[in-house]
């Protein structure tokens, strides 16, 4: 070996070196940062930074689905964050446009642990948590936007309530970040469908709910008197163990009850005075009965009251494993099953109606 090729080998070694490490650092990059990446998704309805606050940890975004029209207001847009070496785990959120039925967020098990959203303080309603979140569109646009099915606009009939929804498929969202990206969608659909408002401008100020906590049988929920019927608590099956309330906003209070036991069962408790709500409750009010001397209307598990300065909206809803268990516990007879359930929430209204300045009734 000559010497000019003893000098040229730690020479190609610190090249190679070099070459290796830079193609680390940009696969490093490429993988778990949005270096170079798209600075806009979904036909340009997402920006990169607003999708970046949302799924705010390391990795690249990307586009997994997108489908719109130029020609009309509704869209579904799915967006993905992957890591690579460093063991991030990988985020997915899918942002559209849906109609939804009646007071929807407190009414069906797609919307699990109302408790557990944060709720939008002033002007529009909406709330968001970890798992996904929904702005509910103007009342001038609930006729005019539909969600997406295949090629075609869907809308859920006459009650239809017209949103923008986001649905965390991987991983937890930042809701802060996703209420600022539900609403700038919202603004954007309803400006598209010639339906927008000025509240729609405003950036999101949010009512965070509290922290779990015991739940005191006496007075469930924080509220004073309020207990389960007995026929409503099952010995090692769904007994009250742990509740979360949130009552920080001014117009929405719901409260979750995960029971403790093995049927794994759990109910939540919900008030509103949020016009757009209360507004869906009566669009929906198919299943209803009037209430005499002018007091309401209610179900067994619904109630849109007249109170005081504005009507409420009040409701609860069994888990699927909570319903079985009642079911079980009365051998499947329907109508003391109903009976439960309509005590339980009958117990919820009266405790729950001086605060709200709402009359007492007797559910039908």
């Amino acid at each position: 070996m000559t010497a000019q090729t003893r000098k040229k080998k730690p020479v190609l070694v610190a090249a190679s070196a070099l070459a290796l490490v830079a193609a680390l650092t940009s696969s490093y990059c490429w993988w778990n940062t949005n270096l170079l990446g798209a600075d806009s998704f979904c036909g340009g309805q997402l920006g990169s930074g607003e999708m970046q606050a949302v799924l705010d940890s390391t990795g690249r975004l990307s586009q997994v689905h997108a489908q719109d029209d130029t020609q009309r207001a509704e869209f579904t847009c799915t967006i993905e964050r992957t890591s690579r070496f460093i063991g991030g785990d990988d985020q997915q959120v899918t942002l559209r446009t849906a109609s939804e039925q009646g007071v929807f967020p407190f009414t069906t098990g797609v919307w699990k642990n109302p408790a557990a959203r944060s709720y939008f303080r002033d002007g529009v309603t909406g709330a968001v948590s970890q798992d996904g979140g929904y702005v509910v569109l103007p009342k001038s646009c609930w006729d005019k936007v539909g969600g997406l099915q295949g090629s075609q606009v869907i809308r859920a009939g006459d009650g239809a309530v017209a949103t923008v929804e986001a649905k965390v498929g991987k991983g937890a969202a930042d809701p802060a970040g996703l209420a600022r990206l539900l609403n700038r969608s919202a603004r954007q659909v309803a400006e598209k469908a010639g339906c927008s408002t000025s509240a729609l401008s405003a950036t999101p100020d949010l009512a965070a709910p509290s922290a779990s906590r015991t739940t005191d049988v006496q007075n469930v929920c924080g509220v004073q008197g309020f207990a389960l019927p007995k026929k409503a608590v099952l010995v090692s099956r769904a007994e009250p163990d742990r509740e979360r309330v949130n009552n920080a906003s001014a117009h929405t209070w719901a409260c979750d009850l995960p029971m403790s036991g093995s049927a794994k069962a759990a109910v939540s408790f919900a008030a509103t005075s949020d016009k757009n709500l209360v507004e869906a409750a009566r669009k929906d009010a198919d299943s209803f009965e009037t209430l005499p001397g002018d007091q309401g209307v209610a179900t067994i598990d619904e109630a849109v009251l007249h109170c005081g300065s504005s009507d409420v909206y009040f409701a609860a809803h069994w888990n699927v494993a909570y319903e079985g268990a009642l079911l079980d516990s009365v051998d499947h007879a329907g109508v003391a099953y109903a009976e439960i359930k309509k005590a339980t929430f009958q117990n919820f209204l009266d405790a729950t109606a001086d605060t709200h300045s709402c009359p007492r009734v007797t559910l039908p």
